[in-house]
C-alpha cells in the first residue's frame, strides 16, 4: 500500500514468505466471521494475523478493492501478480499492462509486470504446459514492450516497486529471456522454476546469484522441499528473496491438513457417514484455526468454514518452520543438519545435492557445477505441468 515518502524496500525483512490470498478472501466479509473475528490472516481482527499476502487482480479483485477501502486491512507488505496466465487460458488480455500497474499501485506496495508466458496449452483446464522455444525471443520482446507502456503511467517510486518476470526453463534461457526485456525502471525480477523438482529450483537460484543485482521474489514454491533451497541460496545473495505459496488453497480445495509434526506429510480430512475423519486439532495443535475447528467440527455449520480453518492452519504451519529457518539459514551447516534430521533420508540426499551444486556453482561458475550434477536434473524439460493456476 503506498507509503509516501517512505521506500517500501524498509519494509522487507531478508526472507520474506507471501502467502497467496485466493480464495481465502471470500471469508474476509462479515457475514462469515466467527465469533467476530475473520477466517483469515490479512485482516486487523483475523483469527490470526500475518501482515504479507499476495494478490492478483483477476481474481475477487472488488473484494479486495472493498477491503482496502474500508480500511479492514492489516498494515501489510503486499504483492500484485499480473495474472499472466489469464491470456492463456482466456485466450487474450483482459486488462492492459497500463491498468493493471495503475491497479497494483493503487492498492499494493510491490506489482509484477505482465509478460507474454512463452508455454502452449491446449486446454482451459490448466492441466499441462508446454514450452514454446521458437517463439521464446518473440515473447520476450513483447514482455519488454508491455513494461514499457507500463512505466509510462508509473507515478509511485518509493511507496510502490515494479518486478519483470523472467521467464524460461534452464539458465541460459533465463540469462536470454532478462538480456531482452530489462529496461530502466524495473526494481526488482520474478523468477520461476520450471518443474517441482528442487534440483531445477536450485539452478534458477543459481541464475539469481550470478546474474541478478536487485531483491528477488520467486514464484510457486510451495512446501519446504523446494523453500529451503532458497533459504541456502540466500547465504550468497545481498538484497532480499520473497517468495509465495498457495498452499493454504490445498486445504479449501481438498481438505489436505499439513501435520504439525510432519510438515511433508499431508492428511486428507474426509467426511464419512455423516463424521469427519479427524475432529480433535487442539489436541495435537494449538493454532488458533485449530483451536477454531475443534470447537465447532461437530456444528451443523462446519461444513461452512472447515477447508478455509484448514487452509489458515497450513498456512500458519509454514510461517512457524519459517520463522524458525529465518534465525538458522545463514549458517550453512546448520541448514544442512535441519535436512539431516527432518526429511526421510532419501528426500534429505536429493536436497543436500542441490546444496552442493549451489556451492560448487559459487567456487567454479555455473558451467562446472552443472556439469558435476547434471544426473540431479531431470532430462525432459520441455514440457511442464503446473497444478494450480494461483
Amino acid at each position: 500500500m503506498i507509503n509516501g515518502d517512505k521506500d517500501v524496500f524498509e519494509k522487507f525483512d531478508d526472507i520474506n514468505y507471501i502467502p497467496v490470498i485466493a480464495s481465502l478472501i471470500t471469508f474476509a466479509k462479515p457475514q462469515n466471521f466467527i465469533n467476530g473475528e475473520a477466517v483469515t490472516f490479512f485482516q486487523n481482527n483475523s483469527i490470526f494475523k500475518y501482515p504479507k499476502h499476495l494478490v492478483n487482480p483477476f481474481h475477487t479483485e472488488k473484494d479486495y478493492e472493498e477491503l482496502f477501502n474500508n480500511g479492514s486491512m492489516l498494515p501489510s507488505l503486499s504483492f500484485a501478480d499480473s495474472g499472466g496466465l489469464q491470456e492463456l487460458l482466456l485466450k487474450g488480455l483482459v486488462k492492459t499492462p497500463e491498468e493493471i500497474l495503475q491497479w497494483q499501485e493503487k492498492y499494493c506496495d510491490v506489482g509484477f509486470a505482465l509478460d507474454k508466458i512463452p508455454f502452449n496449452t491446449d486446454n482451459a483446464n490448466n492441466v499441462g504446459w508446454t514450452f514454446d522455444e521458437v517463439n521464446f525471443d518473440k515473447c520476450a520482446q513483447i514482455t519488454k514492450e508491455r513494461i514499457e507502456a507500463a512505466l509510462k503511467v508509473r507515478k509511485e517510486w518509493k511507496g510502490f516497486k515494479y518486478y519483470a518476470i523472467i521467464q524460461g526453463i534452464d539458465y541460459k534461457m533465463y540469462k536470454r529471456w532478462k538480456d531482452i526485456i530489462e529496461v530502466k525502471g524495473i526494481d526488482g525480477w520474478c523468477c520461476k522454476s520450471p518443474t517441482n523438482s528442487p534440483a531445477n529450483l536450485a539452478e534458477t537460484a543459481v541464475f539469481v546469484l550470478l546474474n541478478l543485482d536487485k531483491p528477488v521474489h520467486f514464484l510457486g514454491i510451495g512446501q519446504l522441499t523446494k523453500s529451503i533451497i532458497l533459504y541456502y541460496a540466500k547465504r550468497y545473495y545481498k538484497h532480499p528473496f520473497s517468495f509465495d505459496s498457495s498452499s493454504y488453497d490445498s486445504g479449501a480445495q481438498y481438505r489436505r491438513y499439513n501435520l504439525p509434526f510432519y510438515f511433508n506429510g499431508f492428511d486428507v480430512i474426509k467426511l464419512e457417514k455423516g463424521k469427519y475423519s479427524m475432529t480433535n486439532f487442539s489436541d495435537f495443535c494449538g493454532c488458533p484455526a485449530c483451536k477454531v475447528l475443534s470447537s465447532i467440527i461437530n456444528n451443523p455449520d462446519a461444513e461452512k468454514y472447515i477447508g478455509y480453518l484448514i487452509s489458515l492452519h497450513n498456512v500458519i504451519q509454514n510461517i512457524y518452520i519459517f520463522k524458525y529457518l529465518d534465525n538458522i539459514y545463514k549458517d550453512g551447516d546448520k541448514l544442512r543438519d535441519f535436512v539431516k534430521n527432518y526429511f526421510k533420508e532419501n528426500t534429505a540426499n536429493r536436497l543436500l545435492d542441490c546444496f552442493d551444486f549451489i556451492d560448487d556453482c559459487m567456487k567454479h561458475g555455473y558451467d562446472a557445477g552443472k556439469k558435476k550434477w547434471a544426473h540431479i536434473f531431470q532430462e525432459q524439460k520441455k514440457t511442464t505441468k503446473q497444478q494450480t493456476l494461483f
